[in-house]
């Protein structure tokens, strides 16, 4: 038992130390210059300019426009466009899925064990490492932004440990979002950069971004997939679990590290809103349906994938961005669900 617990406290450093090295290996996209994601942004823009003629080149949409005969675009036309838009944003894609599927998974642990507050208060924490690599002027602002949440998450799992005040979370989350932007005061492209980590820049997803963060994103995901008999332990009995001698703070250190993980690559590539959106969302849509937790872990990967298919599509036909397009739609399908086992009842 203590040998299976030493291998799964080795992988979670070396999933850290993963996090690390392609952090420094390859360029954070939050990090870009404005200068360099605008112009990676118009290249895709023009590259859309040619997914139809008849549409215009600034924005991508989905919906077929009138000819000049006044009918429709045909069929095959469409199934082009759609072909080519998912070319063109494979890599955002393939991320916002990895990061579906991992948040997906740890959102059931998140809302079983109460954590939602913690989950709200790491992005923030995160900002500050960010802001803190800003003011140095500092290139890659992702080692900094570990750092921080490392600090933070610890500290997070002794004062849940010890019974500590309700406030430190709260706390920490209204620090993050003052601090964050107090350290770069007066820096008006360094809040502009700061700006876009919460908003995020989705269709500035590259290949780098997309090969260094999805390998880590899906072993987080199976990691805590494999683990689900402890974590539910952890949140329905945490007095059985000490009693057992699993040590509930080191097994809390290991769960917020996973957690802090996945949002910090997920808003590293993708922005605040895509990550937080996967993270609640899928989760409490499939909780009230659910009797038990291996089909809920399946079924909500399941649903952030659908949540993102559909926030893509609408994006496209709406001209809607991409991360609220996929909060908004989660959001109606939940209230839905909600309302629906309600009822059923």
């Amino acid at each position: 038992m203590k040998m299976r617990v030493s291998c799964i406290y080795i992988l979670a450093v070396l999933l850290v130390i993963c996090v690390c090295t392609l952090s420094l290996a390859a360029p954070a996209q939050t990090t870009q210059s404005t200068q360099q994601v605008d112009q990676s942004t118009q290249d895709m823009l023009r590259e859309l300019s040619g997914v139809s003629a008849s549409q215009p080149a600034t924005m991508p949409s989905a919906s077929a426009e009138q000819s000049s005969s006044g009918g429709f675009e045909d069929e095959s036309a469409t199934a082009i466009q759609w072909k080519r838009l998912i070319g063109l944003f494979q890599f955002m894609l393939l991320t916002a899925a990895a990061v579906g599927v991992a948040g997906a998974v740890l959102g059931l642990f998140v809302l079983l064990r109460r954590e939602a507050l913690v989950a709200l208060a790491i992005p923030q924490v995160v900002a500050i490492g960010a802001a803190i690599g800003m003011r140095l002027g500092w290139e890659n602002k992702l080692p900094p932004a570990l750092g921080v949440a490392m600090i933070a998450l610890v500290y997070f799992a002794l004062s849940r440990r010890r019974s500590a005040g309700n406030w430190i979370v709260p706390a920490f989350y209204v620090a993050g979002l003052c601090l964050s932007f107090l350290i770069i005061a007066n820096h008006g492209q360094d809040v502009e950069d700061l700006q876009r980590l919460f908003t995020g820049v989705d269709v500035a997803v590259d290949a780098k971004t997309a090969l260094t963060s999805v390998p880590v994103l899906l072993v987080v995901a199976l990691l805590c997939a494999l683990l689900w008999r402890r974590w539910l332990l952890l949140a329905q009995a945490p007095a059985a679990a000490e009693l057992a001698g699993l040590r509930p703070t080191r097994w809390d250190t290991l769960f917020l590290l996973l957690l802090t993980i996945v949002i910090l690559l997920g808003t590293n590539a993708l922005g605040v809103v895509m990550v937080l959106s996967m993270l609640f969302l899928p989760a409490a849509t499939v909780l009230p349906w659910t009797r038990r937790l291996p089909s809920a872990i399946v079924a909500g990967m399941v649903v952030s994938l659908i949540f993102l298919a559909a926030g893509f599509y609408f994006s496209n036909a709406m001209r809607w961005p991409l991360s609220q397009s996929v909060g908004g739609i989660g959001f109606a399908v939940l209230i839905i669900s909600q309302l629906t086992s309600q009822l059923k009842k």
